[in-house]
């Protein structure tokens, strides 16, 4: 009788502590991230799109004759799982969907949109100014876009 109390016990304890961890992404469809300058001439705004272990950068001018270009390359697991161990979708969906005056005085825009576990978050900030619940997640995808400054 006291192994089975004994045994109950340690299974609600293991239970508990389970809930403690950070609420994480379990079905992962993609990350997009980007930037804009609505006052600037040449490539003003740039995505970069993570899906199914691949990259697509897409950059564009601003006007009637938006020039589009688009480069891609392959991601590994390990580089997703990186940037997904970052992100934390209760932390996520708490915040506002715009932070500070994006754009304002050709300050520029940043985004980050997150589609996982049946959902889409999307949250665009000041240039520069990522949410602290963004920080490392945003560093690593500007790391990845810069990866493609050579796409012509």
């Amino acid at each position: 009788m006291s192994k089975t109390l004994l045994l109950i016990s340690l299974s609600v304890t293991l239970l508990a502590f389970s809930g403690c961890k950070k609420s994480g992404i379990t079905n992962l469809n993609s990350i997009g991230y980007g930037s804009s300058f609505g006052m600037c001439i040449g490539y003003c705004t740039n995505n970069l799109l993570v899906s199914d272990l691949k990259l697509t950068f897409t950059k564009s001018k601003n006007g009637q004759a938006p020039d589009t270009k688009t480069c891609s390359k392959t991601i590994s697991a390990d580089e997703i799982n990186a940037i997904k161990n970052e992100l934390n979708i209760e932390k996520i969906s708490s915040l506002p969907e715009v932070i500070g005056c994006p754009d304002c005085a050709d300050g520029g825009a940043e985004w980050i949109t997150i589609n996982a576990d049946g959902k889409q978050y999307k949250v665009t900030y000041e240039y520069g100014k990522a949410p602290k619940e963004l920080e490392a997640a945003v560093a690593k995808l500007r790391l990845l876009k810069e990866s493609f400054k050579d796409c012509n």
